[in-house]
């Protein structure tokens, strides 16, 4: 009596599998991020260079959605305070676009800030990505004279 319920069950199971499998392999936070971020920050005299590197850890290609041109931002904070954003003031194209990522595939974004007369001290940095559901952000300290 079991048996014609069975077939129906099994096809419905492996039907749940696949649709959780394919969420998982996602770069929309639905499942796990298969991005992996750096971020590095050299100070100059006068001026501080960021670059943001995004790798695709995983074993399949990753889409990143971005709703505008902008495709990332740098902040500068201090004790929490935000000093310097770098996408302020900029103006971006309102066109979505969509950039895959290969596996092992490694993208820079970079930018600079022109450092402000008499700003000194500890800083921090932040560099993230501006993509839909990407959890690719970094955070580094660095200090200025």
């Amino acid at each position: 009596m079991l048996r014609p319920l069975a077939r129906p069950l099994l096809a419905l199971a492996a039907a749940l599998c696949a649709a959780c499998a394919a969420a998982g392999s996602s770069a929309s936070g639905r499942g796990a991020d298969p991005l992996v971020s750096s971020l590095q920050v050299a100070t100059f005299a006068d001026s501080v260079r960021f670059a943001l590197q995004v790798t695709n850890a995983g074993g399949a290609p990753v889409e990143l959605e971005f709703p505008s041109g902008q495709t990332h931002d740098f902040v500068v904070s201090r004790a929490g305070a935000e000093l310097w954003r770098w996408s302020e003031g900029r103006m971006f194209t309102q066109a979505l676009q969509q950039v895959t990522l290969a596996p092992g595939e490694t993208r820079a974004f970079e930018g600079s800030w022109r450092v402000p007369a008499g700003t000194s001290g500890e800083l921090e940095a932040r560099g993230f990505l501006a993509a839909r559901g990407s959890s690719a952000e970094q955070r580094a300290a660095f200090r200025l004279p």
